[in-house]
């Protein structure tokens, strides 16, 4: 986990609904550790695929539920850049129902993970 670029992934996300006129997102901690697993979890089975993600909001109380999933960037503003040239990640990023975020990364692998909940 690289706390830097989570930090700067969060801000972006923001710069980009706040020029869209969509509410900030906050961080939720238990998004962040899904999120974390879950890239850990991509880059050890060599998997990178949105199967399953619906299991990392488990217990927790959204209506609204959302992944993006990132590979191959090492900087925060290359892989938002990638995300929001994606129709469905754009999407998801700018959801004006979400209003929490998470955001994991695998180093060794480059994935990076954002999960958004909306209540």
């Amino acid at each position: 986990m690289n706390p830097v670029l989570l930090t700067t992934l969060i801000a972006l996300i923001n710069v980009s609904r706040s020029a869209a006129h969509v509410g900030p997102l906050t961080e939720d901690p238990v998004l962040q550790a899904r999120a974390q697993a879950r890239a850990e979890k991509m880059c050890a089975t060599g998997t990178f695929s949105h199967e399953g993600y619906q299991d990392a909001f488990t217990g927790l109380r959204y209506r609204w539920l959302g992944e993006n999933i990132a590979k191959g960037h090492r900087d925060p503003s290359a892989i938002h850049n990638a995300l929001m040239n994606s129709p469905g990640h754009r999407d998801n990023i700018l959801k004006q129902e979400f209003d929490a975020v998470g955001v994991g990364t695998s180093t060794a692998c480059n994935i990076t993970v954002e999960l958004f909940g909306g209540r």
